[in-house]
């Protein structure tokens, strides 16, 4: 299991490449600034600006904009479209478009598999799923991703492959499962707690928030919804801070309160629904995975004492001058991640199942 550190270093880092090539991103809104802005308007004794800075859904409208990734979320769109399709080849080259860094680089990956899955690629559909599943990420991408590859990986016969798989989601995905499905039931957790205080400008980025990454839903803090909410009790907090500090308007504090629980409120509603949702897509994945692994046992049963010559060899691209090549020791380098090639085997020829 990779510690929550060397999670964080990664994802900071993921955030330092894409910094420049992610395009569209809103100006940030501080909290700190908004109580100093509030403070002078409450020291000119001019309520109607203090009033205004507590216009709620003005801040919510300037500060969480419909995208902030616009072309990676553009890119997504029409590369889904393209996808249902059946037309993966021009789906590929959108997915490529998407920044290693960006919020949507993993379902980017993801997808990317997908498609190579239904061009019967095995081999590249496994090198995505390399990717996602490496102990760097292995943690918080979605469950679906192991489903891909344990699928990958019964269509070329890899049952050893299977297994394994199989124990690397337990290891890496149970804690999270568990801790997603009991926020389902209380709407609150110490990660989100945590990353809430320590939220302290708008829109959020995974960097602000990258060791909740491992106990909440995935893409959580993407949800504008909830978004709104956290921007809402922080605004909210930093008022009553201001006011209560100053020991005026006891009125508009007792306001304020009740919009910060009101936020709150609303906030464990919201993260109750993302959570049950997911907890049914990881229930639905996990049947999915008992389902290959009874085919896996079943095959090996039937399949093994077919003789290993009847499986067909695969090759690696052949690679330039300037290229490095290195065996895969299970321990990645983060410039490596997106960067595999793998060389399956196919089913002997004789098989009588079609996936």
């Amino acid at each position: 299991m990779i510690s929550g550190n060397l999670f964080l270093k990664n994802i900071l880092m993921m955030a330092l490449v894409s910094s420049a090539s992610v395009a569209g991103a809103a100006d940030k809104l501080s909290i700190k600034d908004w109580g100093k802005s509030f403070e002078t308007a409450l020291n000119s004794k001019n309520s109607g600006d203090a009033l205004k800075l507590l216009d709620f859904k003005s801040l919510e409208k300037d500060a969480l904009p419909k995208c902030v990734d616009c072309s990676s979320k553009d890119a997504m769109k029409k590369a889904r479209v393209l996808f249902a399709k059946g037309n993966f080849d021009e789906s590929l080259k959108l997915y490529n478009q998407v920044p290693k860094g960006s919020d949507y680089w993993f379902q980017a990956i993801e997808e990317k598999g997908w498609a190579y899955f239904r061009q019967n690629d095995s081999e590249k559909a496994l090198a995505q799923t390399k990717t996602l599943v490496s102990p760097q990420f292995g943690e918080v991408v979605n469950s679906e991703a192991y489903f891909l590859r344990s699928l990958t990986q019964l269509r070329i016969c890899d049952y050893k492959g299977v297994f394994e798989t199989h124990e690397i989601f337990k290891e890496r995905q149970k804690a999270r499962i568990l801790e997603v499905q009991n926020l389902s039931k209380t709407g609150m957790n110490a990660a989100f707690a945590k990353a809430l205080t320590k939220v302290t400008s708008f829109p959020v980025k995974a960097s602000d928030v990258a060791e909740s990454l491992l106990d909440l839903p995935v893409l959580y803090y993407k949800d504008t919804e909830l978004q709104g909410q956290m921007l809402r009790f922080k605004v909210a907090e930093k008022a009553l801070e201001v006011l209560q500090n100053r020991g005026t308007h006891p009125t508009l504090q007792s306001q304020v309160t009740k919009i910060q629980q009101d936020s709150l409120d609303k906030m464990k509603s919201r993260l109750k629904k993302l959570a049950q949702e997911e907890t049914d897509a990881n229930f639905r994945i996990v049947q999915r995975l008992n389902l290959i692994e009874v085919e896996a046992i079943q095959r090996i049963h039937t399949d093994m004492k077919l003789a290993q010559e009847l499986y067909s060899k695969g090759d690696f691209k052949k690679t330039g001058e300037d290229q490095l090549v290195f065996m895969d020791d299970g321990r990645p380098w983060i410039d490596e991640l997106d960067k595999y090639d793998v060389a399956a085997k196919t089913c002997p020829q004789n098989i009588r199942r079609k996936m």
